[in-house]
């Protein structure tokens, strides 16, 4: 009698597998998913104290031209000059962070961790979005100051775009070390009342909406014939009185320069500043600044001071002592 074959269930499996064709042993692994874009703290920490010049390195401007620092005008952004051979000069801006609006219009590319979306270029004007995981962008913008067309301007910005995200993936973005009473760590939401605001006429239901960065804090839409306030926390030069139309005044205790932005009074847009804290290197002369900017459309550039200067009234008593 041959023997009986005692392992049944071994006799079962090696049946299925030769069914499948024994295919499960020698399939791989599937590739794990890969991480998505890190969001903008994760990849900038602090987006209130980061410092948007280490995203750019001017050597990666080079073959543009001669690249010169523009000067410190804001906590958001960072200002080159490329002068170009033919004696053109173009501006870079780089660093601030916006709301990403997913315009599906824009092209998108890869580039290292985070992806860049290309916008259609404007006259003298082109823009990259370095997009973070979070609904949040970096912008890199190149402006056409003099000379011809600036057919380059989208190169600029590309340029500095890839810049940035290399900054960003070799871990070289630097912080600025602010102390307590700095305005870069104060949100301008809360130094200005929302309920002040709402005395302006077509604000009366306005709500405060926070930059990313949270160095600027704005009542009402972006739009030329609506109303709206705008509370900048920036650096950059000591507010000054530039032209006939801007007067230095006290405001709440502090030294203030309201002007009607351009000079001409028909314009109803005026800022309301005021100095704080030194910034950037000792002995630069540059300050921390306040910055109120209303926009009246029903009105002029006037009018537009009157109420800038009451809303300064209520948000500088906001502000720490320097």
């Amino acid at each position: 009698m041959p023997p009986r074959f005692r392992f049944p269930g071994l006799l079962v499996l090696l049946s299925s597998l030769l069914a499948a064709g024994c295919t499960g042993l020698a399939q791989p692994r599937p590739e794990p998913p890969r991480p998505g874009p890190a969001t903008a703290a994760e990849a900038l920490g602090d987006p209130r104290t980061a410092d948007p010049c280490s995203l750019i390195d001017p050597a990666a401007l080079s073959g543009f031209g001669e690249v010169r620092d523009a000067g410190t005008v804001s906590l958001d952004y960072c200002l080159l000059r490329v002068h170009r051979p033919d004696g053109s000069l173009a501006q870079l801006k780089v660093g601030e962070l916006a709301r990403e609006t997913g315009d599906e219009a824009d092209p998108v590319v890869e580039a290292g961790s985070l992806r860049i979306a290309r916008e259609a270029p404007l006259p003298g004007h082109c823009t990259r979005r370095v997009l973070f995981g979070d609904d949040t962008a970096a912008l890199v913008s190149a402006d056409q100051l003099t000379g011809g067309p600036g057919s380059e301007l989208c190169g600029i910005a590309e340029a500095g775009a890839r810049g940035a995200v290399a900054a960003i993936d070799s871990g070289r973005v630097r912080h600025r070390d602010y102390p307590p009473n700095s305005l870069a760590l104060l949100d301008p939401c809360r130094t200005l009342p929302t309920e002040v605001v709402r005395e302006v006429p077509g604000l009366e239901r306005a709500e405060p909406v926070a930059s990313p960065a949270g160095h600027q804090c704005q009542w009402g839409p972006d739009d030329a014939t609506a109303p709206r306030v705008r509370l900048v926390h920036a650096a950059g030069d000591p507010p000054a009185v530039l032209h006939g139309s801007a007067v230095r005044e006290e405001i709440a205790g502090r030294s203030t320069v309201t002007s009607v932005v351009g000079g001409d009074p028909r314009i109803p847009l005026c800022s309301a500043e005021t100095g704080h804290l030194p910034f950037g290197e000792p002995g630069s002369g540059q300050v921390e600044v306040a910055m109120l900017v209303v926009a009246y459309p029903d009105g002029d550039g006037l009018e537009a001071c009157e109420f800038a200067r009451g809303l300064a009234e209520r948000a500088w008593p906001g502000l720490p002592k320097p």
